[in-house]
């Protein structure tokens, strides 16, 4: 009767410690895979501000020289200062963000960081605007993409089950 008793606790400790290695390692592989998500939302919403502002700068600079118009020293060193933390930020993204961001998203800041130059500072500005616009469309569009909460065979699913 005492082995029983002694050969019963032995399997619940066992059991016991087979379902707590088993959550540990769920609880384990889901925190890590929500620090990669956090981590990634933060890359993507970095690069998003970054381009925004750039976006903003290239419009204001834009309109300023296809109108004749001459910029308040005061929204000069506002533009300066947005251009030279917002451009700088974005070449990071590019160059350390490339294990964060999908390959599509990676590609689009590639594109407009290696920027063509012009003779033409006007023409140089309608360029870098429309580049820094087109980059920040894609941005968002493949952020809601790679951020969605779905897995990647739940939208093929999915897409396969409404086709």
């Amino acid at each position: 009767m005492g082995m029983t008793i002694a050969f019963e606790l032995f399997k619940l400790a066992v059991v016991g410690l087979i379902a707590g290695l088993f959550s540990s390692t769920l609880a384990n592989r889901d925190h890590r895979g929500r620090k990669w998500w956090e981590m990634r939302v933060a890359a993507y919403q970095g690069a998003i501000e970054a381009l925004s502002d750039l976006v903003y700068y290239y419009d204001k600079r834009y309109a300023s020289e296809a109108n004749y118009r001459e910029l308040s020293s005061e929204t000069e060193e506002k533009l300066k200062l947005l251009f030279q933390k917002s451009f700088p930020k974005i070449r990071r993204l590019t160059d350390t963000g490339a294990f964060l961001f999908s390959d599509q998203a990676q590609a689009a800041l590639k594109d407009f960081v290696n920027q063509d130059e012009s003779d033409f500072y006007l023409e140089m500005l309608e360029n870098y605007r429309a580049k820094a616009k087109a980059c920040l469309e894609k941005l968002v569009n493949y952020s809601k993409e790679d951020l969605s909460l779905t897995s990647k065979w739940q939208r093929d699913l999915k897409a396969w089950w409404n086709s």
